[in-house]
């Protein structure tokens, strides 16, 4: 497996928290409630963060269905034998 998409994924965090602070600090400079603050902040966070996280949910789901094809694959050859 790449290294690449693991690297990504551990650096999604900082940059999580960073997005969070941020935001967190714009929001509030905007003199919004409480609520909003919180919640828009987790928003922008999580936009931060998703360049990061998809390249490692990207090879994990081309490892499934690398997976899948070749279990498919197996059944199938195994159908077209003849049974005793």
């Amino acid at each position: 497996m790449k290294l690449a998409p693991k690297i990504l994924l551990l650096l999604s965090f900082p940059a999580g928290i960073l997005g969070y602070a941020l935001g967190a600090r714009i929001l509030t400079a905007l003199e919004l409630p409480d609520v909003l603050v919180a919640f828009g902040s987790l928003f922008i966070a999580g936009l931060v963060m998703m360049p990061f996280l998809i390249p490692f949910f990207d090879s994990k789901a081309k490892q499934d269905l690398a997976a899948h094809a070749r279990s498919l694959e197996a059944t199938t050859n195994d159908d077209d034998q003849p049974r005793d």
